[in-house]
């Protein structure tokens, strides 16, 4: 598509003039011959014998061609952009300087240099005669080609070939092959502007190519006429080694360049160019360019100065982060760096972890100190599509949950803000207050708001999660606590209906023999008359009687009597249990302390509670020396958890490590065999979790034990629940 436009519009050169008749415009040729050869000229037939008829022939073509698009000029579309006056004074001056460098190197070289005065002239003069073609054939399209480039500064080519297609040194390659100029020429036209190791190697001079590139470049720099290119991407050291030329030679050739220029215009029929008036306009286009460049400097130093002040910023900010910053901490490094790159007297900062309805807010002053920090309750998450001017938005509807709190803390009258936002949702924020236009204030400065902004974001967003990983490795730690409680917990559970099994089975297969041997052992102790064989007889009737009390304490085990919680007097159910104890234990002198503060009732089964305290106690009178123990009963009331602790603790000889583990197993006595089942603390602690309690003790060899036991509290009624909350208020 492109290629076929291109060839539309180099088929219209047919609308270029065509090139003048030789002898219409050999006078003017001689005018050019006698001034480029004005020293050596004596007449026109002694000028082509120094010079040979090539001379002759480059000076007709250099006017034939000034001569063609000076008769086709006529008022276009592009008068006011593309000044042809200016645009042949830099043709001129190119051509001049073109002159005088080859010049200075036959000084230097001779002929080795293979240059030819006005072959050097010619070439410079028409080098960019692309620029007249396309000016003639697509004036609009031109004349917008020549304003974007001096707005952007850059080189016509560029642009050219972006508006039109083509670039002029195409369109001035094609109008010298429809006139059958020289071939030195047209690749002067084609390539100058390339470095030279760009070049095609079938160049047949590319020494005179790199030389024409030199002078255009010598003569922009001397802001001599019109070129529209702004740009200098060739090193001139380049160019002056590809050609051979001295710095000191350029210096002579510039200090007579603009006295060449004025001679040169008068034979080519340019008008009246005087060298005053040159280095007069050379001197105003000078400034003019230096008025812009000082006016782009300080944009680009303001811009610089901006810059700096964010990129300070930013350090300073990641600086103050480390690796593991808590959001707290992140929270305050970006509300310290925000006063500062926003200017404002104080700002609010807030984070927003996915997943809760809760944002940290944290305010701070312009001296980037916090003033208060707190916790809002966030509704609904502020979305981050919001149109604005950049990154700074109007504060509203979606941050009312959080202006109603802190707005009064801001100053100024309007609400502004900068979402922080990771993963497609805003995850925090920072709010300030200000004028009307603080958007067009922080204008200038929206890239850079934009990057620190961005540097906020991911900070914050790395610090929540660093933040949710931490927390969700404390909540697996707790996690894994319960299981491995509950583990434990299961495993009692199952040994606990294992073994209430097992008494059952026993139990119930134990009962029928036991039975036969109880009956038959009083038969036969009522029918023997020796003294001896009686006792035994009598002996095996108490011992069967006793297998049968312990079956019976299995099958109490195995299957207990569903609990009949009541309300219950926990200072009764302690005395009752306590004296129970007293009577089945040989208390002597031992202490017993009494300490039951202002408790609920308890909710439990009478009998089975009591039973449980009562094996607590019997422990601990059997745990304790007969003089020097000494007993602690306390009770409290944990109002969050609704329960009522009972500790009883005694100096007596304590429990290992093996024994503690192993307390509440069944059928397990610390005593000597013989002295007790092994039932008691298992049976408590089946009686105490039945009504919704636990049991836990603590102890140690040679410091006594602490006996835990938590029974759940009656509800409070009404009136006890306020009178309770008027006690907590302060």
């Amino acid at each position: 598509m492109l290629q076929k436009r291109v060839e539309l519009i180099l088929q219209q050169l047919e609308a270029v003039p065509a090139f003048p008749d030789a002898s219409d415009i050999a006078a003017g040729a001689l005018n050019v011959a006698r001034t480029v050869g004005r020293e050596q000229f004596e007449s026109l037939q002694q000028f082509q014998q120094k010079r040979g008829g090539d001379a002759l022939r480059y000076a007709t073509v250099a006017c034939g061609a000034y001569h063609a698009f000076a008769s086709a000029a006529q008022q276009t579309s592009t008068e006011d952009s593309f000044d042809r006056e200016e645009f042949w004074r830099h043709a001129i001056a190119v051509g001049c300087c073109a002159q005088l460098m080859v010049e200075q190197m036959l000084g230097t070289w001779g002929k080795d240099c293979g240059l030819e005065v006005f072959e050097a002239f010619a070439c410079g003069l028409l080098h960019d005669v692309g620029k007249l073609v396309l000016e003639t054939v697509l004036p609009k399209s031109f004349g917008r080609a020549v304003e974007a480039a001096e707005m952007l500064r850059g080189n016509i080519a560029d642009v050219e070939r972006a508006v039109i297609g083509v670039d002029h040194m195409v369109a001035g390659k094609r109008l010298a092959e429809q006139w059958e100029l020289p071939a030195p020429l047209r690749d002067c036209i084609w390539l100058h502007g390339q470095t030279p190791s760009a070049l095609p190697t079938t160049v047949a001079k590319p020494r005179l190519v790199n030389l024409i590139t030199l002078a255009d470049t010598l003569v922009r720099e001397q802001h001599i006429g019109y070129s529209g290119n702004y740009t200098f991407p060739i090193a001139k050291q380049t160019l002056i080694d590809a050609i051979g030329i001295t710095q000191e030679q350029i210096d002579a050739v510039l200090q007579q360049l603009i006295d060449q220029i004025e001679p040169y215009a008068d034979a080519l029929g340019v008008g009246k160019i005087k060298a005053a008036e040159l280095y007069q306009k050379a001197l105003s286009q000078a400034n003019r360019e230096l008025d812009r460049v000082q006016v782009e400097l300080d944009v680009k130093n303001r811009r610089l100065a901006i810059r700096t002040k964010f990129f300070e910023a930013l350090s300073g900010f990641q600086g103050e982060i480390r690796p593991d910053a808590p959001p707290q901490t992140v929270l305050r490094a970006i509300g310290q760096t925000a006063v500062g790159v926003l200017d404002v007297s104080s700002a609010a900062i807030f984070s927003l972890i996915p997943g809760q309805n809760f944002a940290e807010v944290i305010l701070l002053d312009a001296n980037g100190d916090v003033f208060e920090n707190t916790l809002v309750d966030c509704p609904q998450r502020p979305a981050i599509n919001l149109i604005g001017d950049g990154p700074v938005l109007n504060a509203g509807a979606e941050l009312e949950w959080l202006l109603s709190m802190i707005s009064p803390r801001l100053g100024h009258d309007q609400r502004y803000w900068i979402c922080l936002e990771a993963d497609g949702m805003c995850v925090g924020g920072v709010v300030w207050g200000g004028q009307l236009g603080e958007s067009q204030r922080l204008g200038p400065q929206v890239q850079e708001i934009t990057a620190i902004a961005s540097g906020w974001s991911l900070a914050l967003r790395t610090a929540q999660i660093r933040e949710e990983a931490r927390t969700l490795a404390e909540q697996l730690a707790e996690v894994n606590r319960k299981l491995q409680s509950a583990q434990a917990e299961i495993l009692r559970s199952r040994t606990m209906i294992t073994v209430g099994e097992m008494a059952a089975g026993a139990a119930h297969e134990m009962n029928n023999p036991l039975a036969v041997i109880s009956g038959r052992s009083q038969l036969l102790a009522q029918q023997l008359s020796d003294p001896k064989h009686k006792a035994a007889a009598h002996l095996i009737h108490e011992q069967s009687h006793r297998l049968t009390d312990i079956i019976t304490e299995l099958m109490d085990f195995a299957k207990p009597v569903p609990p009949k919680p009541v309300e219950t007097d926990l200072a009764d159910l302690i005395d009752r249990a306590l004296h129970e104890a007293k009577l089945q234990a040989d208390v002597v002198d031992r202490t017993v302390e009494v300490t039951i503060g202002d408790v609920p009732k308890v909710v439990v089964d009478t009998d089975q509670a009591m039973g449980a305290l009562i094996e607590l106690f019997d422990n601990a009178f059997h745990a304790t020396d007969p003089v020097k123990g000494h007993i602690v009963v306390n009770a409290a009331f944990d109002p969050f958890s609704r329960k009522v602790a009972v500790t009883i603790t005694d100096n007596g000889c304590g429990m290992d490590e093996q024994t503690l583990r192993r307390a509440f197993d069944p059928f397990f006595s610390m005593r000597p065999a013989g002295r007790r089942r092994g039932m008691g603390l298992a049976k408590a602690l089946r009686w105490v979790e039945a009504s919704g309690g636990s049991i836990r003790l603590e102890s140690r060899p040679g410091q006594g034990t602490r006996s835990l036991v938590l029974l759940p509290a009656s509800q409070p009624s009404a009136n006890q629940a306020k009178r309770a909350a008027r006690r907590a208020a302060p």
